[in-house]
């Protein structure tokens, strides 16, 4: 499994929200790696069990998303 650090920027595979990592917190009924938007860092966006982990990535540039060919 890949190290996930606090404060780092994650995304969901082919997903545009940008997320930035919680930790692994306890939130009313066990742990969960908890995410937060990026534009509200301090506010839960998703809670992610371990095993669905690997259906993140980390974000690899902090701009906006490029248009598609043709959409210029």
């Amino acid at each position: 499994m890949k190290e996930f650090i606090k404060g780092g920027k994650y995304n969901w595979q082919n997903q545009p929200e940008r997320l930035v990592y919680l930790g692994y917190n306890f939130s009313g009924n066990g742990y969960w790696h908890q995410f937060a938007k990026v534009e509200s860092p301090d506010v839960i966006w998703c809670e992610v069990l371990t095993s669905d982990l690997h259906m993140l990535e980390e974000t690899q540039d902090d701009s906006e998303p490029q248009p598609a060919k043709g959409d210029e």
